[in-house]
């Protein structure tokens, strides 16, 4: 298991249930999101993450690696959770050649349904470490898009997203947008849960081996998510070329 602890946050449960529906959601078609923050003079002179020796894949290994286990995440729970290819689109190097910024895309397709096997579903994202903190997710249905503003570290006090609706007026004259707040009541730090998790899985793992069980699965799910980071900065080395993950 990884260090991903937003994936173990209540709040993260429920949304995934809730675009699952697509009676009131639609279809989940698209995903954008963001995780920036800016590195001070200190960061950028010391952090690891800066650094050819310490964390050569940058703000892509470290910001956008959170961003691509959200896609997995909502795009496996609606069945698209299938990823074909990878690209980096923009990137910004330093001068080590690690990545502090990147605007990458990472597609997937349904795994199961034939009828939909030339639907693409896509994850677009920016990542950097020269922009300030930002936390933004928008989950596009085709009746609702999901918003959350702090999808990764979460504000203190009751978890919350908001869903809202868009449609036009008759002869197009004007916008009208509806808009819900879904509030998902406070426990334990998600820290803690994830923690709590990791407990379980190492029991679950002691007494049962690799079975086809949760832990299992959480480290399929890791280790895909590396694949998909692995891409991207494959794509850097090709010159912003897609990277086919079949």
């Amino acid at each position: 298991m990884d260090g991903t602890m937003f994936i173990h946050n209540n709040r993260t449960q429920h949304f995934l249930e809730y675009i699952a529906n697509s009676d009131d959601f639609g279809n989940v078609i698209r995903i954008d999101s963001e995780f920036t923050f800016r590195g001070d003079e200190e960061f950028f002179a010391n952090d690891i993450r800066t650094t050819k020796d310490g964390d050569p894949y940058g703000c892509i290994g470290d910001l956008g690696w959170y961003c691509v286990r959200l896609a997995q995440l909502v795009f496996g729970k609606v069945e698209c959770g299938q990823v074909t290819r990878a690209q980096t689109v923009y990137w910004k190097l330093n001068e080590e050649g690690v990545p502090i910024d990147a605007q990458c895309l990472v597609v997937f397709q349904n795994r199961e349904n034939r009828d939909s096997e030339n639907q693409e579903y896509v994850l677009s994202f920016h990542c950097s470490f020269l922009h300030p903190l930002s936390q933004r997710l928008s989950i596009i249905g085709t009746k609702q898009t999901l918003e959350m503003v702090d999808y990764v570290i979460p504000r203190e006090g009751i978890n919350f997203w908001v869903v809202h609706g868009e449609d036009l007026t008759v002869h197009d004259t004007y916008s009208i947008r509806s808009s819900d707040v879904m509030e998902v009541p406070s426990g334990p730090v998600q820290e803690v849960l994830m923690w709590r998790n990791f407990s379980k899985y190492c029991r679950e793992v002691e007494n049962y081996g690799w079975c086809d069980g949760e832990a299992n699965q959480v480290s399929i799910t890791s280790l895909e998510n590396q694949r998909i980071v692995d891409a991207l900065m494959e794509s850097i080395s090709q010159e912003g070329k897609a990277v086919s993950l079949l």
